[in-house]
Parts: C-alpha cells; sequence; structure tokens
C-alpha cells in the first residue's frame, strides 16, 4: 500500500510534464499502474480477513469507492482540464491521491501475514499448493475472459452516443451514472451474496450482464433507451470486482488470499489490455453490432465458465455456494 501510495501519485506528476507519448506511456501507464494496482490490491484482500458472516458486504464496501471515484474524477478531471489545462490538472489529481492513499495507508490493518508457501523458491511467492485445484483453475480462465469485455461499455458509451445524435457532454453523464450503480451494485451484490453464496452470485449477475449487453444494448436506438442499459450495467457488470475476493478466500482459504488474487488480477492484465482495442477496432471495421455482440459473447462465456467453477464447488443443484 505504501509503494503505491508514493509510485501513483509520482506518475501523475511525472506525466504532466510529458512532450512526447512514450513518455506518457512509462508514467501515466506503467507508473501510475503499478501504483494503482499496489494501493488496490492491498485494500481489497483485508476485509475478507476481518470479516467472515457478511464477508461479501464488506468487500462491496470496500471496493465500492471505485465506482464512487469514477464519478467523481469523471467531473472533477473535466472542470480542472477547462480551468487549469491538463498539466495542471494532473498535478491537482496527483496530491488528491496522495492525499487520500496516506490516510488509507494509516488507517489499514492486516490481521495476518500470508503463511509460508509451500512451494520453493520464487514460485512461493505466487503460488501455494492449496490453490492447485479445479475450481482455483477455472477462476483464472473467468478472470481471463471476463476482462476482455467488462470495460467495452465503459469505453464505448461516450462513442455511442454520439452515434445516436447526441450532445458528447451527454456520454459523459452516461459514464457518471454507470460508475455511480456499480458502486450501488457493488454493496448491493456483496450483501446478496452473503445470503445466496458468492459463486451463485457472480454467475447470475454476469449472465445477466451479458444478456443485458446482448439484447438491450443492441437495440438501444435512442438515448432513453441507451440509459437504461447503462444504468442497468452498472448494476451488474462490475459485479466479479466485489465478489471475486471473497470467492477466492472460499476457494484457497484467507490466509493465502492475497497469492490468489494476485494470481487473478495478473492473468486479468491480458483482458484488461486487449480487450477494449479488440472491441474499438471491431466497431470501426465492422461497425456497432459486431463490438456489441462480442462483448455480450464474451460476457456470457464468462458466466459458463463462473457456473462450471460453482459445480467443481459443490454438484448439488440448489445450495450455498
Amino acid at each position: 500500500m505504501a509503494i503505491g501510495t508514493v509510485l501513483a501519485p509520482i506518475g501523475l506528476v511525472l506525466a504532466s510534464f510529458t512532450t512526447q507519448i512514450w513518455q506518457l506511456y512509462l508514467t501515466r501507464g506503467l507508473m501510475f499502474g503499478l501504483g494503482g494496482s499496489c494501493a488496490f490490491a492491498s485494500c481489497v484482500t483485508l476485509p475478507s480477513q476481518w470479516f467472515y458472516k457478511n464477508r461479501g458486504l464488506a468487500t462491496g464496501i470496500a471496493v465500492a469507492g471505485g465506482g464512487i471515484g469514477g464519478v467523481i474524477f469523471s467531473s472533477l478531471t473535466r472542470y480542472l482540464i477547462t480551468e487549469l489545462g491538463y498539466r495542471n490538472a494532473l498535478r491537482v489529481i496527483a496530491l488528491i491521491c496522495f492525499g487520500a492513499l496516506c490516510l488509507a495507508t494509516g488507517l489499514l490493518r492486516s490481521r495476518w501475514r500470508p503463511p509460508p508457501s509451500t512451494s520453493q523458491g520464487f514460485l512461493g511467492v505466487f503460488w501455494d499448493r492449496s490453490m492447485a485445484t479445479s475450481s482455483f483453475a477455472f477462476c483464472l480462465v473467468f478472470s481471463v475472459i471476463v476482462t476482455f469485455s467488462y470495460m467495452g461499455p465503459f469505453f464505448l458509451a461516450p462513442s455511442y452516443v454520439l452515434h445516436l445524435s447526441e450532445d458528447a457532454q451527454l456520454g459523459s453523464v452516461l459514464l457518471s451514472i454507470m460508475c455511480g450503480m456499480n458502486a450501488i451494485s457493488r454493496v448491493f451484490l456483496g450483501f446478496v451474496s452473503d445470503r445466496l453464496g458468492k459463486c451463485n452470485t457472480l454467475f447470475i449477475c454476469t449472465l445477466v450482464a451479458g444478456l443485458l449487453v446482448t439484447l438491450i444494448w443492441q437495440y438501444s436506438n435512442g438515448y432513453g433507451s441507451f440509459t437504461v442499459f447503462c444504468v442497468l450495467y452498472g448494476l451488474t457488470g462490475g459485479g466479479w470486482v466485489s465478489l471475486l475476493p471473497p470467492l477466492i478466500a472460499q476457494i484457497v482459504g484467507v490466509k493465502h488470499i492475497q497469492r490468489g488474487l494476485s494470481l487473478c488480477y495478473f492473468v486479468s492484465v491480458f483482458g484488461n489490455l486487449s480487450g477494449p482495442p479488440i472491441i474499438g477496432h471491431l466497431q470501426t471495421s465492422y461497425g456497432w453490432t459486431a463490438a456489441i455482440q462480442f462483448t455480450g459473447a464474451v460476457t456470457l462465456v464468462s458466466s459458463l465458465i463462473m457456473l462450471i467453477v460453482r459445480f467443481t464447488m459443490q454438484q448439488k443443484v440448489i445450495a450455498y455456494v
């Protein structure tokens, strides 16, 4: 967490002085990305250490900040760029991030250190034999696939608003709405998962998100219907963000959650990096139907992978998993 507190703000400050695109990749991309990852990964694993009965709700509240931050920073960044220019805007945001991360670092408390790994050498940092299960293996597959499609609607929402011949400002409004709904859903789905089971809830919300993309977004021919889609997708699409940490804790054990979740986040890099460019290429080369249906199909495949995880954990059709 302390590493992220230093690295992320410095990345933003250095980005404000860049004059070439490769410098922006190193600062805003690499440095800020690594810093943000260190901070986020440190936060999402802690609720599972301190809570058992309401573990899903606690994790949902913790990660809801990501959705709230999306609402605040989307509008704040636009205002700062207009008033101060993009260079000063980056510096102001860096200062805000540094203050918030310093506060978080001071408040965080780990219940215990990860136990020594049963694997030897460098591999032991990331792997333990408790993770050698089919359930965890399919969770890794899920982490790769779901990230290919998750950010698609967020990236394409502003462009789709222009496609509907609406004001570009409305695209930013819808983006804020999706982030706000995402924050609400993380808390709500966490609460539901404590009653229905983490795996059951994650399967249902991912399935619903895929159906929303395939059926509602595809036929959203006006701003009103697209707004409905953005609200509903915001409520379901990001369920995996809050539900994956407690699910991993359930599969590999709370004491190994750092290793298990870190590995899931590591493999998700492939989807995070490749998904939006692929969807964007499909949209520009083949039209909106190709981009939308690809996003929906990948999300539906993700839900099927989570269904496999569910039955590797418990073969009974009706069970708390």
